[in-house]
Parts: C-alpha cells; structure tokens; sequence
C-alpha cells in the first residue's frame, strides 16, 4: 500500500458516523412530527367534541325555552308562560331552572359530566305597549359544553299560526275569470240584522264590512246591500274591491289556498282538532280552540279559529268569536231564526281542492237570508285570540 492510498482511507473515517447521524436526525424530525400531528389531531378531535356538546346544548335549551313558551311547563305557583309575562321575564327562570354556573354564566344544567348546560334571553323586536301581548318574540340561547366551548343560537317566533290581516268584516272570494258573481249572495231583509266594519274593540278603527275581488261581485254585493235595509251596515266603507296584492297570501292564488289547507289540516291532526263531520264543540269565550272540519259542518256556539272544507251552515241561534275560514266548497249560509252573534272576521272562497286546474277559484256563495235577530262584526281582539290557537310559529332560526 504506497502513501496515497494511506492518506485516501485516513479521509474516509468517521463517515459512516456522520452518516448515521443524519440519518437518525431525519428519522427524528419525522418521528417528531408524527408525534406532534398526532397530538394536534387528538386536540382537534377533542375541541370538536366539546363544540358538539355545546351545540346540543343549545339546541336543548331551544326546545326547552319553545315548551315553556307553548304553555308545556308551569312555574310552582300553576302560571304558565304567555307571550307577556315572558317578557317580564327574559331569561325564563320562572319556568327554566337555573340551578349552576358554567363558565361564569348562571344556566341550566343538563349534565356534570361533561359539564352541559344551556341559558336562555328573549326580547319583544316589536316594543308591545303595555297590557297587549306581543305577537313576536325574540330568543337568544346559548349551549355550552366541556373545556368553555359555546354555541350560540337565535330564532324569532310568533304566536300567530298564519298571517292574516282581515280586508273586510266578511270577504268572498270571487271567480278568477271575472264571468259569473258571487252565488245566492244575500243579507238578509230584516232590520233586526245589522253587520258592523267598526271594530268591536277598538271603534275608532275601522274595515269595510264587505270585501270582493271582481267588479261582477261589487256590484251583486252592493245592491243587495243598498236594497237589504242599508241603514243596517255600518262602516266607513260598506262595500270594497280588493286586488290579489291586498289579499292574504293563501287567498292569492288557488295553489296557495290548497297549500294552506293542507298545512292546517296536519296542525289540526297534531293537536286532535281533525274533523270530517260536526263537533262536539268549537271551543268556548275563555278557552278558544282550532277547529278543523274536512267536510259539511253546522256551526254551533264557539270561539276560535274554524276551518271548513265543505258547506258550512250557521243555526240562527248560535253565535261565534273568532275567525271563520270556508275555504273549499265554498258556502255559507243560515239556517233558521235566531240571535246568534259572530264577532270577528270572516271568509269565503270556492276551490278544488283535490285538482291542481287552471279555473282557479270559482264563485263562492253566502246567503245569511234566515230570520231572527244578529250581528256581525269586526273584532281584532277575537282574531288576536284565534290566530294564538293553532300553537307556534317559528320564523326563522340562526346560529351565530
């Protein structure tokens, strides 16, 4: 071995070791890095979880808050909650129990471990005077969870179970095609029947008493107003067109209409207000209720919200306080004397329900002729009442 060959090797030590260090620092740097994605996973997993939790958690304390709102849950005096006196409690203690502290926040406890819990605030959006009952109201919840993780969710609800603002005292709903009036449309001749568009409640205000939709059915309505006694209607409008924007939305259209009755039918059949015939009772002045009639029905004292499908005959002695909605067959008409009185709002519309055609509504018929001694008028506080009937409405929720 000559003196090159003695210097290459003494260059050559120690290579395998520089080699074996790197290689063993790169399998640590990988080694560290799996370690690190594998801790980092675990947290996310771990952070996940608890924002689940809270989620729920708020979730349950929005069905909680809408039970003590629908009037599921009394407070230990027996007081149940009304849109009012809610108000006067915003965060719902009166009915929720506040029992814990999560996170600095008194809320309602649903579990320890984790540690879930929920609090609740509502608002009236729309500022009600004093003494009324809001329609809307406003409910913030926040769920919490484990390891301080928060949801927050917000959602507006009404008590109104549609929106309705009555265009007249009594509307009836004209053919779409403008040809034939309103059928058998009559008053009745007798003084001793009188029809009001001034509001029972409050009489500075005031609608007109009847409403059509046609030019064909103002003036059917109007003469027979003008020739049944006219001094016993009495509004600042006796008799008013209306066009389709100026109509509730399920009276717009005939789909719509279809559409609406099919949406309260499945609201009659949850709360076991379905009917096919006449019932035993349409609810009383100080408990009003939903009445679902698929079908003829003869009207008997009540109060409330009505709906009939079919032909819907008054008994001259019974009176109502609410809404009454003929939608369908489209008929209304008295049988016999009596002194019934019907306080509210009224309307009439004829339809097929079952066939999605291109007629439309068709002409409605409303005949109160029968004798004997009535009113009736307009009352926004009765249809105040019978809109709350039907139960809650939510109008929209967010999380945020």
């Amino acid at each position: 071995m000559n003196a090159n060959q003695r210097i290459g090797d003494s260059r050559e030590r120690g290579a395998a070791l520089i080699s074996t260090l790197l290689i063993a620092t790169l399998l640590l740097i990988v080694g560290g890095a799996l370690v690190l994605t594998t801790q980092l996973g675990t947290g996310l997993a771990i952070d996940s979880t608890t924002e689940l939790q809270a989620y729920y958690a708020a979730e349950a304390g929005v069905n909680s808050a809408l039970s003590v709102l629908r009037g599921n849950v009394a407070a230990g005096d027996g007081t149940k909650a009304t849109f009012r006196n809610a108000v006067s409690h915003p965060n719902l203690n009166t009915w929720l129990n506040y029992g814990t502290t999560i996170g600095g926040n008194s809320a309602v406890s649903l579990s320890n471990s984790p540690v879930m819990g929920y609090s609740v605030s509502l608002t009236d959006p729309d500022n009600t005077a004093a003494g009324k009952e809001p329609v809307r109201l406003k409910l913030s919840v926040t769920g919490y969870g484990p390891r301080g993780s928060r949801k927050q969710m917000e959602l507006m609800v009404t008590r109104y179970a549609f929106d309705f603002f009555p265009a007249a005292t009594i509307l009836v709903r004209g053919n779409d095609n403008g040809s034939s009036a309103v059928n058998g449309f009559a008053i009745g001749a007798s003084d001793a029947k009188t029809y009001s568009g001034f509001d029972h409640a409050d009489p500075t205000r005031s609608i007109p008493v009847f409403g059509v939709t046609q030019p064909i059915d103002f003036s059917t309505v109007l003469t027979n107003v003008e020739e049944s006694k006219p001094n016993t209607v009495s509004a600042v409008d006796k008799v008013s067109q209306f066009n389709n924007s100026q109509l509730p939305d399920f009276l717009k259209t005939a789909d719509n209409a279809r559409d609406f009755l099919d949406g309260m039918q499945s609201k009659a059949q949850m709360q076991g207000r379905y009917f096919t015939t006449t019932p035993a009772d349409f609810g009383t002045y100080s408990e009003p209720k939903f009445t679902f009639v698929d079908g003829d029905c003869t009207l008997n004292d009540g109060s409330g919200l009505l709906i009939v499908t079919g032909k819907l005959t008054s008994n001259g002695n019974n009176g109502f306080r609410g809404i009454i909605l003929v939608l369908g067959e489209g008929v209304m008409e008295r049988d016999g004397g009596g002194n019934g009185d019907t306080w509210g709002a009224i309307v009439v519309a004829k339809f097929d329900r079952e066939s999605h055609d291109d007629r439309g509504f068709r002409s409605a018929t409303y005949n109160m002729d029968g004798g004997g001694n009535s009113t009736t008028g307009y009352d926004s506080n009765q249809i105040d009442r019978a809109l709350s009937t039907a139960g809650l409405r939510s109008l929209g929720v967010r999380e945020y």
